[in-house]
């Protein structure tokens, strides 16, 4: 009898004995196979790549097959090592954290989530379906006016600085997200980007607020050029 014959009729009974063997030895086996890896990495690695390589199309389809079959299992597992993860390593996923949000887009998720909550809390209508329509309304905004403020002129900054517990520090020269009119809600025609600065200042201030004030200043100061000069 060869071997693949003896295996074939005891496949049951090796398998359950490998079982036991490495539930019994588990921890020296694993340092076995650490062991090996680290002394055989490289040449593992390329082993690896050229067998997917030549078997990718198959090699995809079992791995959907495993996920399929095995979802609840692995959204389970990644669940708790992401929780474990996160505890791990909070100083490392805070700096990285920081890091994309003082980016331009990470800047603008975070206004984006900010928008989501104040819709929610405030009952505004957000007609923004998405956080990419959100984007992609800034960059034609920024494609017009660069990284200037439209009501000010001054550059516009990305900055998310690191507040203690219970303190707000705000940039005043941060990007903000402006209803043009306070009673609308956040929609393509509503929404201008400005300085917290000049949204800040504005308020809720309405065009024929505003109307009232220019005509007030003319009267007392003359005409609004002449007065900054």
């Amino acid at each position: 009898m060869t071997n693949s014959q003896y295996y074939l009729k005891n496949r049951e009974q090796l398998l359950i004995k490998r079982k036991k063997h490495y539930q019994d030895n588990r921890e020296y086996a694993l340092s076995r196979k650490k062991e090996s890896y680290l002394k055989n990495r490289e040449q593992i690695s390329i082993k690896r790549k050229k067998h997917y390589q030549d078997n990718k199309e198959h090699a995809l389809s079992r791995m959907q097959k495993y996920y399929l079959k095995n979802r609840e299992k692995i959204s389970k597992r990644q669940k708790i090592y992401s929780v474990q993860y996160r505890k791990d390593n909070k100083e490392i996923i805070l700096i990285q954290q920081n890091i994309y949000l003082n980016t331009e887009r990470g800047f603008m998720m975070k206004l984006w989530n900010s928008i989501k909550k104040s819709s929610k809390k405030h009952e505004r209508i957000n007609e923004f379906k998405d956080f990419d329509e959100f984007y992609n309304h800034w960059l034609k905004q920024k494609a017009r006016y660069g990284m200037k403020c439209p009501g000010t002129g001054v550059e516009m900054t990305t900055i998310v600085g690191k507040n203690k517990p219970g303190e707000h520090k705000k940039t005043i020269t941060n990007i903000s997200p402006d209803r043009i009119l306070s009673t609308g809600g956040y929609s393509p025609q509503n929404l201008i980007f400005t300085t917290w600065e000049y949204n800040n200042a504005k308020c809720n201030i309405t065009p024929e607020m505003a109307r009232i004030f220019l005509k007030i200043v003319k009267e007392r100061y003359g005409d609004t050029n002449e007065t900054q000069q």
